[in-house]
């Protein structure tokens, strides 16, 4: 049996694709006291995100037998972190568009996707809720950010201290029948 050492086109681009949308998101959000022409665009791309993290999930349990294994060792505090980031990962991606989605009920406005389509309210109009689920949504994506960090970061600790470019397991422009070394020769 082959060993698997890089990841499926369809989750390494749906896994571009969000970290695009999820990056320029996170800095249009920041700049929206300062812009609030980009309220519109901001829950647009939120909403796309919430599609596509449906569609991520989906598509990772299709190809889970097709996914390579860890480079951390099991039961290594490296492989704790990688798993317990990843989870984070899903879970906030799932929550800071639901959240904003609220929010915007909340404040008494539709939810509407680059003005196709307009997600049903989930909640009452309410000034306090509204201004609460604002708080909660901008402390996830705080988080979020805190996340990619570490991210970033755990793929340049493996580079730097572990000899190991991993980065191309998931990039989806190499040649996808060579099998790119994942660890440093031995």
């Amino acid at each position: 049996m082959e060993k698997i050492s890089r990841y499926p086109l369809s989750v390494s681009l749906l896994h571009w694709l969000l970290a695009v949308a999820l990056t320029g998101n996170l800095v249009i959000g920041w700049m929206l006291d300062d812009r609030e022409d980009l309220v519109t665009l901001h829950k647009s791309i939120g909403i796309a995100v919430l599609g596509l993290v449906l569609i991520r999930l989906v598509n990772r349990v299709r190809m889970r037998g097709r996914l390579p294994k860890s480079v951390n060792k099991v039961g290594t505090p490296a492989h704790f972190v990688e798993t317990a980031v990843h989870r984070l990962f899903y879970i906030l991606m799932l929550a800071i568009p639901l959240l904003g989605w609220m929010k915007t009920n909340a404040a008494g406005h539709a939810a509407s996707c680059f003005g196709l389509f307009s997600l049903p309210a989930l909640i009452p109009r309410s000034r306090e809720l509204s201004h609460l689920l604002g708080q909660l949504h901008s402390l996830t994506a705080y988080g979020l950010t805190a996340l990619i960090g570490l991210h970033v970061a755990g793929i340049l600790a493996h580079r730097v201290f572990k000899t190991q470019n991993i980065l191309p397991r998931m990039l989806p422009l190499s040649p996808r029948g060579s099998n790119s070394q994942a660890h440093a020769p031995e």
